[in-house]
């Protein structure tokens, strides 16, 4: 006679709603390898592909970050506050990800990280702000990049880049989920602030190795607007402006 269990693991709606409420690692990464029958029904249920965050979620409304991209990649994923101080990310940043312990996992083609949106309902609209530092002087070029649907791949592809190529390099990922009073970014989901330093000098430490490149990595293909020369003034304002974003 079959019990209650046999019931629930053989009928595709019950485990459906039994595996909804598992904690999200366990259904990404224990689940399928009970059988071929649970992996083939993680993958195929729209309701399960929303909650690992691979498929968009019509239903979500307040903006909801990815709780396993914010564990693994914290770099991208902290929300700065208005009364809390500007902080970017660096190399050493990086480096200190999970990713570090276990580099061939996360830099694999297909690393399911890839496809997941960093948020839900998913960023549409990506703001990239390039800030550039040479002996010339200071430059400033933008970017906007729409209809995105934003998965950790695409932010990973366009922020690492400038860290590994670089020296003394930064970048800052800014959620606008509170709102902002700047024009500029008003009809952005998310600002990618990016900075850079040309030097012909190596500075030890300041550059990331390309062992935190992903294997999948695609170009990003941005097409970025004409340089603008930053003055003393200008520059003081625009850094400001990412102060009190």
């Amino acid at each position: 006679m079959s019990t209650t269990k046999d019931t629930i693991i053989s009928t595709p709606e019950l485990l459906e709603l039994t595996l909804i409420h598992l904690p999200m690692r366990d259904l990404l990464v224990t689940t399928p390898l009970v059988c071929k029958m649970w992996q083939a029904g993680i993958t195929l249920t729209p309701a399960l592909q929303r909650t690992l965050f691979f498929q968009p979620d019509p239903s979500a409304s307040a903006p909801i970050q990815n709780p396993l991209l914010v564990e693994l990649f914290p770099p991208f994923c902290e929300i700065f506050y208005p009364s809390q101080c500007s902080r970017t990310c660096t190399a050493s940043s990086i480096t200190t990800m999970p990713w570090s312990k276990a580099s061939e996992a996360f830099r694999r083609v297909d690393a399911s990280w890839r496809r997941m949106l960093v948020t839900q309902p998913p960023v549409q609209t990506l703001l990239v702000k390039q800030t550039r530092h040479s002996r010339r002087g200071s430059s400033v070029r933008r970017a906007v990049l729409r209809d995105l649907s934003l998965t950790m791949g695409t932010l990973y592809d366009l922020a690492v880049p400038f860290i590994i190529g670089f020296n003394d390099s930064s970048f800052r990922v800014r959620w606008h989920l509170l709102g902002s009073n700047d024009a500029e970014v008003a009809e952005c989901d998310l600002t990618l602030s990016v900075k850079d330093t040309v030097s012909c000098v190596r500075w030890p430490g300041r550059r990331l190795s390309q062992l935190f490149e992903s294997d999948g990595r695609k170009d990003a293909g941005i097409d970025f607007g004409e340089w603008l020369s930053l003055s003393l003034g200008t520059q003081k304002d625009s850094d400001d402006e990412e102060e009190d974003s």
